[in-house]
């Protein structure tokens, strides 16, 4: 049952009480659709059982510390774990679109040299009722306007924590969820092989990106230590068994670092790979942190998308978004909130 493994505090108190089966899902829809963050404002459960669960299994399990706001709209969201982790969400508003950065992990043990995240190192897996309530915390912000689109691209490695986020993933796309469409659903992976293939055979049909960032394995390893693990061709033979199983575009993550991979010959190196109609790169230039690397100027970046289109390439480069606040890809780290004690939540209604 999807509420049980996903309720499993809520799940219990229920059964502790002797409830029917059906509060379970009074409970689950409670907050996976109607987005409470307090049990009192479930009211079609009685109020003895509502001061119980606020008690023992609470409607939030992480507070929202602080939101922030850049200029072009778009938010950041700062949340505690009950054990005093910080971990950060983003909400991207574009036109008629509404999408969430969603985080899975403490950190992050992948340690790729230009990311934020990377620097932190690994604390510990969010679990599928912290990595789902980032949704729904946002949801909450932006209603009645809908969020459209989840990317689990945030702090982690999402296949690092494999199973609760494709649990938290299925509650995201469950009708009687948070009801969002698998193909508006996407996971960034930095190469895991194995968990490539395991998610390709998965039901649901949500999309997959994988973080490439240079197609040449020497220069590769120097920047993701993953590659070490993975080589460039374990990553293509996983990538073409992915769309082989499911017909669906796989996008391929590349961040423009000035004088590392931005060359045209690693636009030719990118071709010789991508051998397939539905590989779609995506180029992202480097949004500043302190990890000693430049971005490629705008001039530049554009040169590179052009050269790719012209060996035939599916590719677009996409805007940066969030910087003044520290919100854009590679940026997020909680460091402003590291070693400090716990903030006061902020209610958002």
């Amino acid at each position: 049952m999807r509420e049980a493994e996903f309720l499993p505090e809520v799940h219990k108190v229920l059964e502790e009480r002797g409830e029917p089966a059906y509060r379970l899902k009074q409970a689950y829809a409670a907050l996976a659709t109607s987005l409470a963050r307090d049990w009192d404002e479930a009211t079609n459960l009685p109020k003895t059982l509502r001061e119980e669960l606020s008690e023992k299994a609470p409607a939030a399990v992480m507070n929202l510390s602080r939101v922030s706001k850049a200029s072009d709209g778009t938010r950041k969201y700062l949340f505690h774990t009950h054990d005093g982790h910080a971990i950060e969400t983003v909400m991207i508003p574009e036109k008629d679109r509404r999408t969430v950065c969603i985080s899975t992990q403490v950190g992050c043990a992948m340690a790729c040299k230009f990311c934020a995240t990377g620097l932190m190192g690994i604390k510990r897996n969010l679990t599928a009722r912290e990595i789902a309530e980032q949704v729904f915390v946002a949801a909450r912000d932006t209603a009645p306007e809908r969020i459209s689109n989840v990317v689990v691209m945030g702090m982690g490695e999402p296949f690092l924590n494999y199973d609760e986020t494709v649990k938290a993933l299925r509650v995201l796309n469950d009708s009687d969820g948070f009801n969002l469409a698998a193909r508006h659903i996407a996971v960034s992976t930095s190469g895991l092989i194995d968990k490539i293939r395991r998610f390709a055979d998965e039901p649901e049909q949500f999309h997959l990106a994988i973080s490439l960032h240079n197609p040449f394995e020497d220069e590769r390893r120097e920047i993701m230590p993953v590659a070490a693990r993975h080589s460039v061709v374990e990553v293509m033979e996983a990538a073409r068994y992915f769309v082989d199983k499911t017909n669906r575009k796989l996008f391929f993550e590349y961040t423009l670092l000035a004088g590392v991979n931005d060359q045209p010959n690693h636009v030719e190196g990118l071709a010789e790979l991508f051998d397939h109609p539905l590989y779609h790169l995506n180029l992202l230039r480097f949004n500043w942190t302190d990890t000693g690397f430049s971005a490629t100027s705008k001039r530049g970046a554009r040169e590179f998308l052009e050269y790719a289109r012209e060996l035939g390439l599916s590719a677009t480069l996409r805007p940066s978004r969030g910087n003044d606040i520290d919100a854009a890809c590679g940026q997020l780290a909680a460091k402003d909130l590291r070693g400090r004690p716990v903030g006061t939540p902020v209610s958002i209604s």
